[in-house]
């Protein structure tokens, strides 16, 4: 079997003597076995990354190693009214005490010799392309399941169908009482809401929504030329995030995300990924197995809210 493995922290690809072992061996151009290995998982993670949607909402923690116990700086506070003369306290940094134990997803590519032979296209490229977005889709549910992890902070700015119109042509909902309850909540905990994360139907029930269109064309809120951002006054410019693994439809528990992602509110510990190529002569099929080590971990619980009903 040939092992290969891409190293989170240098980006740079070596052979892997044994599964529980990295070392920085660099593959050479003589390695053929290995340099064919290490191109697949290239594409695959080439073609995984622009579906890596809600990493944008997490501080990524690269890690070669799959358990480690790592510090988070979170805050940092400064002295007030500091008279003249008068040496400044220090402001030590705050940090939060991570733990991490990644997990792995696998996908797992088979190429059988009769499909090699008879068919007309890349067999191989097409299982690429497939391991990639699952991976990807693997990630973003688990990431999300963390994020909706964190606790409700605001009470009574539940989410109200921000698409229903009991008399149209006004919408029933201003979607912005909700999204300000939980911006100025995590405001007053000294954090800085930057992202925004929806299922795509909620984001497409938001640009919509007869107020936010209201707004917008009073110039009061602007939305991105994207459809990824929106801005307010006197709050940050707050980037979207949409993917399938979010919750559709808002409860109790679940509901459209808003939060710091520099506090962080959520860190995600990326450790490496390793492809094996390997044949099975007796079954008649190549095959590769893609393996990514990942943990997503809700740090700052202060620092992300979510709107439910």
């Amino acid at each position: 079997m040939t092992r290969v493995w891409r190293s989170a922290v240098t980006g740079g690809y070596h052979k892997q003597p044994s599964p529980s072992v990295y070392e920085a061996q660099a593959i050479t151009p003589t390695d053929v076995a290995d340099i064919e290995a290490a191109t697949i998982l290239d594409e695959v993670l080439g073609l995984a990354r622009p579906r890596y949607k809600l990493r944008g909402i997490c501080r990524p923690i690269r890690m070669d190693s799959l358990s480690a116990r790592i510090d988070v700086a979170t805050a940092l506070t400064g002295q007030e009214k500091v008279p003249p003369l008068v040496e400044a306290e220090i402001a030590a940094e705050s940090y939060t005490a991570v733990s991490f134990d990644l997990w792995k997803n696998v996908v797992h590519i088979v190429v059988s010799d009769e499909a090699a032979k008879k068919a007309a296209h890349d067999v191989l490229s097409l299982n690429v392309e497939d391991a990639a977005k699952d991976l990807a889709r693997m990630e973003n549910k688990q990431i999300n399941e963390t994020a909706e992890a964190c606790t409700e902070k605001v009470s009574g700015t539940a989410y109200s169908d921000w698409g229903a119109m009991t008399t149209p042509p006004d919408s029933d909902t201003n979607p912005f009482e909700a999204i300000r309850a939980s911006v100025e909540y995590i405001e007053g905990k000294g954090y800085e809401p930057d992202f925004m994360a929806m299922h795509p139907s909620i984001w497409g029930k938001f640009v919509t929504n007869t107020y936010v269109r209201d707004l917008a064309h009073a110039g009061i809120a602007e939305l991105g030329r994207d459809g990824g951002q929106f801005t307010l006054p006197g709050y940050p410019t707050i980037k979207v995030y949409t993917d399938y693994a979010l919750t559709q439809t808002p409860t109790a528990t679940k509901g459209p995300l808003i939060g710091d992602s520099e506090a962080p509110a959520l860190v995600l510990g990326e450790g490496p990924t390793e492809a094996a190529q390997y044949r099975d002569e007796k079954a008649g099929y190549d095959a590769y197995v893609i393996r990514q080590y990942l943990e997503p971990k809700l740090v700052i619980d202060d620092a992300i809210d979510k709107i439910c009903t």
